[in-house]
């Protein structure tokens, strides 16, 4: 696993992550194991939906702090919490609207953000979709044999669609 962190930030999203579910305490275990995948049963008002995350999946996130928004898993990971339990939480980095779109392909601009400007951990059941949307590397001349990570912008690909 190649994720780069502040290992303050890190603790401090950790934090805000139990937070969000209710749990108020300092983190004493500083402890987590990586997963390249993780599976799980989502279960709904309608059904039980089994559902697959793995290291660099686009999702759909729902959180009241940013409403709708997409992101790209860096990192899939449980942490022992001070109760004795494991908690399985996402790391992720964000795609920011850039609120213009391709002038040749007429899709939305993305930016991948890889700082610290929103919180990236939280827990794996705010995932809404997996797979929803599909994002596309908005190559330029600098994009060779590899894509350029220094751009960091992509396309929205809104005529992505799953066939029946």
């Amino acid at each position: 696993m190649n994720i780069s962190f502040d290992t303050s930030l890190f603790q401090t999203d950790l934090s805000l992550a139990y937070e969000s579910f209710g749990y108020q305490a300092s983190l004493n275990n500083k402890t987590c194991n990586f997963y390249k995948c993780a599976s799980y049963i989502q279960n709904t008002q309608n059904a039980k939906i089994q559902c697959h995350l793995n290291i660099d999946d686009v999702v759909t996130i729902q959180v009241a702090d940013y409403g709708e928004s997409y992101a790209i898993i860096k990192g899939i990971f449980k942490h022992k919490s001070n109760d004795g339990y494991f908690y399985p939480f996402i790391y992720v980095d964000w795609f920011e609207n850039a609120y213009k779109n391709h002038n040749k392909l007429d899709c939305p601009i993305f930016i991948l953000r890889h700082d610290g400007f929103y919180r990236k951990i939280f827990p794996l059941t705010v995932v809404d979709k997996v797979r929803k949307v599909h994002f596309v590397h908005d190559c330029n001349t600098r994009c060779k044999e590899n894509h350029n990570l220094e751009n960091k912008h992509y396309l929205k690909n809104d005529f992505f669609f799953k066939a029946i």
